[in-house]
């Protein structure tokens, strides 16, 4: 299908088919229009190109890779795609305007707010029940979150091991994190956490999950995110935030979330489960008394 005759949705599988074998401009530019379409058919190329941190040409270039002859040709799937009324989620939240120290707290709520509202759009139920069943179907569920996103995935981890065991962190004993990744099995899961710029000791989780067959869940900023590319679900997460860094309290609202979701589904015996951890963590006197 040629540029021109593309919907938004051909448009969409052609950018992601392309990334991979992008320059590193063009592949920003691409990730920012495949995670904002509403802004491609609001706003001005020039601060498409402001809110994205790339040149206003690269949007042309990026235009014609994908067989447009210009950018209104390019942004015409974009705005029948809003007119139709079709969009998976609202337009994020407009830049936000620091007004001094008084408002940072107050505009960091709130944009979490709409960070939590992103997410709950942006993920269906159908992807989380797939996510979920992945996880159910495995002898041992291995997540990965480095950095940042070490938060997240320690979340899950503690979560999920009140009424499962075989639930662990991947890089958390000693630095032995190839030994860790060497006992992967293509019966087990994987949970990969990370948004951009993505932390370096994601690549060989991937890789050797991959490389295994081990199913994997990317908990991401984006679906074009390496960490996603061979992911079987991929659950998204907004990290805007007027902070000087990215937020992730979407991230950990997600792993919270699906934890939960996966309590639920596994019925009264997980419950029993969480039941008896919790007696058992204030035997061991884990709690301050009241």
């Amino acid at each position: 299908m040629d540029g021109p005759d593309m919907n938004y949705d051909a448009v969409q599988a052609r950018i992601l088919t392309e990334i991979p074998d992008l320059s590193s401009e063009l592949r920003k530019a691409a990730r920012f229009l495949v995670d904002h379409p509403d802004e491609v058919a609001l706003v001005s190329m020039r601060v498409l190109a402001s809110r994205s941190e790339v040149t206003p040409t690269t949007f042309v270039r990026l235009a014609r890779r994908l067989g447009f002859t210009d950018w209104a040709a390019f942004r015409k799937p974009f705005e029948n795609r809003l007119r139709s009324g079709n969009a998976p989620f609202a337009a994020k939240a407009d830049a936000l305007v620091l007004r001094g120290p008084e408002a940072i707290f107050v505009e960091s709520l709130r944009t979490n707010a709409a960070n939590f509202a992103a997410a709950e759009a942006a993920n269906d139920g159908k992807e989380i029940a797939r996510a979920c069943a992945i996880l159910e179907r495995a002898q041992h569920v291995r997540v990965a979150g480095f950095r940042s996103c070490r938060a997240p995935a320690h979340a899950l981890v503690y979560l999920c091991r009140m009424f499962r065991r075989d639930v662990t962190l991947l890089g958390s004993d000693g630095g032995s994190l190839e030994a860790e990744l060497a006992a992967l099995d293509r019966k087990d899961a994987v949970v990969v956490i990370g948004f951009a710029p993505y932390s370096r000791e994601l690549g060989p989780v991937v890789e050797t999950a991959q490389r295994h067959g081990v199913p994997m869940i990317a908990i991401a900023d984006s679906i074009a995110a390496p960490i996603a590319r061979h992911a079987e679900v991929t659950l998204r997460f907004s990290t805007d935030s007027p902070s000087f860094f990215p937020s992730v309290a979407a991230a950990l609202a997600i792993v919270e979330a699906l934890a939960a979701t996966m309590l639920a589904r596994s019925g009264p015996a997980a419950a029993a489960r969480v039941r008896a951890t919790e007696l058992e963590l204030q035997g061991l006197g884990a709690y301050l008394p009241e």
